[in-house]
């Protein structure tokens, strides 16, 4: 009986501040795929359903799978990855479209409109729209509490960056560089970048995958500080060290502003870097940035720091409420859609996509 394979989860797009932002172009190199099958369909045809009975039937044949999870919905799937078989099956309806890029030579549509019953649309169309426009006026409320988040977040780092204290910030960095020079040996060529978020803002909270892309084994070192742009930029600092030496990099993005980064993961050198500090205690290495502040100037913004985190918690509170009526919403129109569909149909497609799949192995 072969040993069931490794999973790993992750989101390949997010709520932020703003709006949907798409790292989908990461799921799977196009260049290197055997397939990437895009499915397209409505609301409550079975695409994450599909999804995971494919990828528990090539887990428990010892194949590695990657679960991509949906930002609004973490217990429904956007894609898996196939490992071995170099194979994805991604949502391409929205919010994030997706069409083939190469079509029949890699991608492939998969068309669940023709497992429902059209006919049984009639007299359904307006309700349809009056819940999808309830549905994006949700997703439109989220998203303007997630931008006042951003702007606290903003404030915070304004407040920290009043403390920095140049000199040691560079005497910092350059120390690190040089720490970790040696073990990025460099093997010719650049590397390559994938962009990911880990966690996300969900209509369940903040949700995280990281503790499936850090495993036991791995070397995992901690960036630990008040200042989340400090961080951010040291982290992507490292992770360009490592592309520069050839070594392709995981990039995790924060899920409130992709444009920080919160993990970087150096797959070949089995290495990862954080800053989420739930890594305390497994962490090689804990790494303060606030040793390369002024303690005095930084205790004098901590109470307005500390009051910033707290409004940002309330609105984010809010913005997650937001996201629980959309997905509620989202329910109303899957009750639409479900009598409508052929599910023994769609499992007999599945089978045939399983065994099409399984060639590739």
């Amino acid at each position: 009986m072969a040993l069931r394979g490794k999973i790993r989860r992750v989101f390949p797009g997010g709520n932020t501040y703003k709006g949907f932002h798409s790292f989908y172009d990461y799921i799977i190199e196009s260049e290197k795929a055997n397939r990437i099958f895009c499915m397209k369909g409505g609301p409550g045809v079975g695409k994450s359903s599909f999804m995971k009975s494919i990828a528990t039937e090539f887990l428990d044949s010892g194949c590695d799978v990657e679960f991509h999870h949906c930002s609004s919905d973490p217990d429904s799937l956007d894609a898996v990855v196939i490992k071995q078989a170099k194979v994805a099956i991604l949502d391409g309806t929205a919010p994030h479209v997706v069409d083939p890029k190469n079509p029949g030579a890699v991608d492939e549509i998969l068309n669940f409109g023709v497992f429902w019953d059209s006919k049984g649309f009639d007299g359904l169309r307006n309700k349809i729209l009056e819940i999808n426009r309830e549905k994006k006026c949700c997703y439109e409320s989220g998203y303007q509490y997630l931008k006042s988040a951003k702007a606290l977040q903003d404030d915070i780092e304004i407040n920290a960056a009043y403390a920095l204290d140049s000199a040691k910030w560079h005497q910092l960095v350059l120390s690190l560089r040089d720490e970790f020079a040696g073990i990025a040996a460099k093997t010719g060529g650049l590397g390559k970048e994938r962009h990911l978020f880990h966690a996300a803002l969900t209509s369940e909270g903040r949700v995280s995958f990281a503790e499936t892309l850090i495993d036991d084994g791995m070397r995992c070192f901690l960036l630990d500080g008040v200042d989340s742009k400090a961080k951010s930029d040291l982290l992507l600092l490292l992770a360009r060290e490592f592309v520069f030496k050839g070594n392709d990099v995981e990039i995790f993005h924060q899920p409130l502003n992709p444009e920080r980064v919160e993990m970087v993961i150096v797959l070949n050198l089995n290495l990862a870097f954080t800053s989420d500090t739930a890594f305390s205690e497994r962490a090689e290495k804990i790494i303060s940035l606030d040793k390369a502040f002024m303690p005095e100037k930084l205790e004098q913004r901590r109470e307005m720091i500390e009051k910033d985190k707290g409004m940002m918690e309330q609105l984010l509170n809010e913005a997650y409420s937001r996201f629980k009526a959309a997905k509620l919403k989202h329910g109303e129109l899957e009750k639409l859609y479900i009598p409508l569909m052929d599910f023994g149909a769609v499992d007999e497609f599945r089978i045939r996509i399983a065994d099409r799949i399984r060639k590739f192995l």
